[in-house]
């Protein structure tokens, strides 16, 4: 199942990647998306390319259709971001059942009216092996990473309105 979520801001496109990747903001988003845990394990910057690596425990119960499958919803993010295009491969890996979920996007910001602005737009592609079932868990999955990005955009509306942002 592919997916495309695209949201504007009011801020240049070097300020928006500051911001998005200090450790404040990420701690004050994912707060807001309620995760029981959040570990960065790894992370480096040569200039060049940005990676970080990421462990994610969400507290979201999982459906009670999926309880028979699904034990836990724990995942680590690898982030890979190529500062000269503004982009970033993002993959996920699932604490269980690695074989059968797939899903990975590009993470973009491009500047909007000449720069003053910038649009952030994850597409990609979620694929689960599980028969039956499969279809049923991408479209609840991509029900919650559209959530969340719903709720990430709102922190980073509030953190540009409030002047928090780095600029």
């Amino acid at each position: 199942m592919n997916f495309s979520f695209v949201h504007e801001f009011d801020i240049d496109v070097p300020s928006y990647w500051k911001m998005f990747l200090s450790e404040p903001f990420n701690v004050e988003m994912y707060a807001e998306l309620k995760m029981q845990k959040r570990e960065v394990l790894k992370q480096e910057d040569d200039g060049k390319v940005f990676r970080r690596t990421v462990y994610i425990e969400p507290s979201t119960p999982i459906p009670s259709w999926l309880q028979s499958v699904v034990k836990k919803t724990a995942y680590t993010e690898h982030d890979t971001l190529t500062w000269a295009t503004n982009s970033m491969e993002v993959v996920i890996e699932t604490e269980m059942m690695k074989d059968r979920f797939k899903m990975a996007g590009l993470y973009t910001v491009t500047p909007l009216d000449g720069g003053k602005r910038c649009r952030r737009e994850f597409k990609g592609e979620v694929k689960v092996a599980i028969p039956l079932i499969g279809g049923r868990v991408e479209k609840y999955m991509m029900e919650q990473v559209r959530d969340s990005y719903d709720v990430a955009s709102r922190v980073t509306r509030r953190w540009i309105a409030n002047g928090t942002a780095v600029k």
